[in-house]
């Protein structure tokens, strides 16, 4: 979190700074300043058209009873990259592009899974899991089983509804 936090804070400004004034020598400032409305403007614009795309991706998943977990994530990484366009900076810029292209949040969802899934997908006690090759495993220490009869009383329900 330190190392976060330090890139933040001094290492992203700095290269922020470093790139203003390269491209600022090579464009001028009307052309820099230019730039940097021009990519906040699109930004916008492609926020606005893959996250409508997103939504429907997520109504229709609803819709077949599926989970919308994957549109889920990639709004999420579209709504950043949006909001790094919308930050004054070229490196931000470049991320908040590749947020915005497909194949790269298809990159970063698989990459993210990849590093989380195992912190994730601990296996206590009694639990059941499947493995990657699809075979259902179980773990039984532990595992305690109440086993008990049941009937249904007429009477209590007549007493719920208020009837006698």
């Amino acid at each position: 979190m330190g190392l976060l936090a330090l890139f933040l804070l001094i290492i992203l400004p700095i290269i922020e700074i470093y790139l203003f004034i390269e491209i600022g020598g090579a464009l001028g400032a009307g052309g820099t300043i230019l730039l940097i409305f021009l990519t906040a403007a699109i930004g916008v614009s492609a926020m606005r058209r893959q996250g409508l795309a997103v939504l429907q991706e997520a109504q229709s998943a609803q819709a077949a009873g599926r989970p919308p977990l994957a549109a889920a994530a990639h709004g999420l990484l579209i709504l950043l990259g949006g909001g790094l366009l919308l930050l004054p900076g070229f490196l931000t810029d470049a991320v908040g592009f590749l947020c915005l292209f497909r194949p790269a949040r298809l990159f970063l969802i698989s990459a993210v899974l990849e590093a989380l899934l195992p912190h994730i997908m601990r296996v206590r006690p009694g639990r059941r899991w499947h493995a990657a090759d699809g075979a259902s495993h179980r773990d039984d220490a532990g595992d305690k089983t109440i086993e008990g009869d049941y009937r249904i009383d007429d009477d209590l329900d007549d007493d719920l509804d208020g009837r006698p």
